[in-house]
């Protein structure tokens, strides 16, 4: 039976061996030697998703892979003790959010504008002026020094 819902033979085959495929998923799941493998299983993805990501630094980076980190760093400092904020009971967004701290804070991952590995505080020099400013400078009248 294809199901209640028309589908065309490819569709209704794909779906078969998908459901299959997450089949195993779980009974591989139910028979790992740890509580809450699900919670596990999302961790380590969420790890490895960012690692991946962020490994190398690109212009539009927020974050970094701090020098000399590998999976089997961050997996071994994982397994010795995890968060209790390492949890699905408030959803992916938070689970996410705890990961990224969790990372930060073991100086697994750094942030890009933090950190100013790409560029060295350029922004330090921005001084927001006035119309009045603006135009007083453009004018010769006043340098950036004298500006309060």
């Amino acid at each position: 039976m294809k199901g209640l819902y028309p589908v065309d033979d490819i569709q209704y085959d794909r779906g078969q061996k998908i459901k299959m495929q997450l089949d195993q998923m779980v009974n591989t799941l139910n028979g790992m030697d740890v509580g809450m493998s699900l919670v596990w299983l999302w961790t380590w993805d969420l790890i490895r998703d960012k690692y991946e990501s962020y490994e190398f630094i690109t212009e539009d980076s927020d974050y970094c892979i701090t020098p000399g980190t590998t999976l089997d760093i961050i997996w071994d400092k994982l397994w010795e003790k995890v968060p209790s904020d390492f949890t699905l009971e408030y959803g992916a967004e938070q689970m996410d959010e705890a990961i990224t701290d969790w990372m930060i804070d073991n100086n697994f991952m750094v942030l890009v504008d933090d950190d100013g590995w790409l560029d060295e505080d350029e922004d330090d020099d921005i001084v927001d002026l006035t119309a009045d400013e603006e135009t007083a400078m453009s004018e010769g009248l006043v340098s950036l020094d004298e500006i309060p």
